[in-house]
């Protein structure tokens, strides 16, 4: 799936939520060095609460994240065809949906 498709999505689905159980949704992306295998590195968008979300780019795969995050419910797993480097691009064009959308969420930062 391409970059731009991933975003639309997944700032639809922060857009509109309304429940309050917390979950995520983990793009992992491709290397193009190994011909489509995935690349060591993800983005994980989490989402507390239906008013509030989280973006965070790691530079290692949704499955190596930690307990705490696999602990937490997949709301929805990416494949982005794109190449690892377009982490940072993924996560600007989703903030820029988010808060372009017309139930726009507040953006949790660190």
């Amino acid at each position: 799936m391409k970059l731009t498709d991933i975003a639309h999505n997944a700032a639809h689905a922060i857009s509109d939520r309304s429940g309050s159980t917390p979950y995520i949704m983990a793009i992992e992306f491709t290397d193009k060095d190994s011909k489509g295998k995935p690349a060591e590195g993800s983005v994980i968008i989490q989402m507390p609460d239906a008013k509030h979300y989280h973006i965070n780019s790691y530079d290692y795969r949704y499955m190596d994240t930690g307990k705490d995050i696999l602990a937490m419910e997949l709301g929805a797993f990416f494949e982005c065809d794109d190449d690892l480097d377009q982490r940072d691009t993924m996560i600007e064009t989703i903030n820029q949906l988010v808060a372009t959308a017309d139930h726009p969420k507040e953006l949790i930062t660190d």
